[in-house]
């Protein structure tokens, strides 16, 4: 079996994204995984998550005995010019963005990704349609759900939640790509609802609504607890400006409302276009309307919602790319 690592990207316990749940899964799977934790450690060391999943946590990876071949997986750019210090017999790099306006500093790696990768895993189609066209080993795999975590019903209602309104909610970065001032006017014209917000703070430096009175802004949540919360929405919020940037995102929330169950209304971005179920306005007064009219009116499509999620679930991406990853290191080695 190979040796997955994963350079300092994310912090392993921050918003549990793709990088954590691909790596988790592929460590199920008997991959040994080595988890380049970041932060700042007062005792360096190790933890063990399990057998095959090892957080290095101030160390190297490379300071751990283990088995080839070695694979280096990539989802930051810059990272591609770490691949003398590890010696990898295989260099994946999973698109997760699209390289412009807040990554916009990520552009000037890609030469040297489509030189140097030996695979290349895009989330989105837009991203897959660029290195499709420069690389011969592309492979499309949108992002997806861990089922089984957010489909039960949670046993307890987080105490910080409001009460006493309808909870219109969103659950993941709170970032500039947001559209804040789509949700000033529809969070202005509905008095009668509640809004949170759940995730950390991402190119800010503080929460943007913070003054309005139905706006509850309630920080970072541990994963394990994030069910407990996105149970108790009315409506998931998917509100994202539509940039070029954007064009390339292919958003987590979606799969995670879809496994609570709840309904979801977002902005039109090319990836939500083909979800079934799903509500997309741009314009804020309608985004407004749809809003209310999605709380009068019966929730047929439930049922319909969360056999999406389950068909989207990250144990297929893993498989899926793990499939590649098997074929492209044979292939290696005739």
């Amino acid at each position: 079996m190979p040796t997955i690592i994963y350079p300092p990207s994310i912090p392993w316990s921050w918003m549990f994204q793709r990088p954590q749940q691909l790596l988790g899964h592929f460590s199920v799977s008997g991959q040994t995984v080595l988890y380049e934790d970041l932060g700042n450690f007062l005792q360096p060391g190790i933890r063990s998550l399990s057998p095959t999943l090892l957080l290095c946590q101030g160390i190297s990876a490379m300071t751990i005995p283990h088995p080839r071949p070695r694979i280096l997986w990539l989802t930051v750019p810059s990272h591609i010019n770490l691949i003398h210090s590890y010696n990898p017999d295989l260099v994946i790099y999973d698109a997760v963005d699209e390289p412009k306006e807040e990554f916009a500093s990520w552009a000037p790696y890609y030469p040297a990704i489509l030189e140097r990768a030996d695979l290349i895993f895009c989330s989105s189609q837009s991203i897959y349609d660029y290195f499709s066209e420069r690389h011969p080993h592309v492979y499309l795999v949108p992002n997806g759900v861990d089922y089984v975590h957010f489909a039960p019903t949670p046993k307890k209602r987080p105490t910080d939640l409001p009460s006493g309104k309808p909870i219109i909610g969103y659950s993941g970065a709170i970032a500039p790509w947001i559209d804040w001032e789509l949700l000033k006017l529809v969070i202005e014209e509905n008095p009668e609802l509640n809004f949170v917000f759940v995730g950390a703070l991402f190119q800010l430096n503080i929460f943007p609504l913070k003054h309005s009175r139905n706006v509850f802004y309630l920080g970072l949540k541990p994963y394990n607890e994030l069910p407990a919360y996105l149970h108790h929405f009315d409506v998931g919020l998917i509100p994202f400006l539509q940039t070029a940037m954007t064009k390339g995102c292919n958003p987590i929330k979606l799969y995670e409302y879809y496994a609570a169950g709840i309904k979801v209304l977002g902005t039109p971005l090319p990836e939500l276009l083909t979800i079934p179920k799903i509500n997309l306005e741009s314009n804020p007064h309608l985004f407004s309307l749809r809003l209310r009219h999605l709380l009068e009116g019966k929730d047929s499509g439930k049922a319909e919602r969360m056999a999406y999620a389950q068909a989207n679930d990250w144990s297929e991406r893993s498989a899926r790319m793990l499939q590649q990853i098997f074929l492209k290191s044979d292939r290696n080695k005739e």
